[in-house]
């Protein structure tokens, strides 16, 4: 009897779109892809969801530092990892965002919701001061 065929995937494994490091207490989360698309916003809803079920911080910092595109799909996404974060009394923070983003933000009033800080480590400060008094 012939051997089966191996089983070949249906789709191709979803590139890694997010690292993670958790320093004082804070989820670092850097984004690694340069495009954030409707293609990749689904992917990337899963991967911040499944770090809030991992329950180690109810405090994000998203380091923006490689994204140089963002379709408004990815909105979406924020805003909806934001509600989820809400139920816990977590934070997000962004960092890193390029101008082009930024823009994006401020046009859609996203910034008001959203904290965006110039780097990591002011993002992290501004997490972590409230627990230092």
């Amino acid at each position: 009897m012939p051997a089966k065929p191996a089983a070949q995937p249906l789709a191709k494994p979803a590139e890694d779109l997010i690292s993670v490091d958790y320093l004082s207490g804070v989820c670092i989360v850097t984004l690694l892809t340069h495009e954030l698309n409707s293609s990749t916003s689904e992917e990337l809803s899963t991967q911040l969801l499944a770090l809030l079920n991992n329950a180690k911080s109810y405090k994000f910092v998203l380091d923006f530092d490689s994204v140089r595109y963002m379709e408004s799909s990815c909105f979406g996404t924020l805003v909806t990892f934001l509600k989820w974060l809400s139920r816990f009394d977590g934070q997000v923070v962004l960092a890193n965002v390029s101008e082009n983003i930024r823009f994006l933000f401020h046009v859609t009033a996203l910034d008001k919701v959203f904290p965006i800080h110039p780097t990591t480590e002011s993002a992290l400060n501004f997490l972590t001061r409230g627990e230092l008094g």
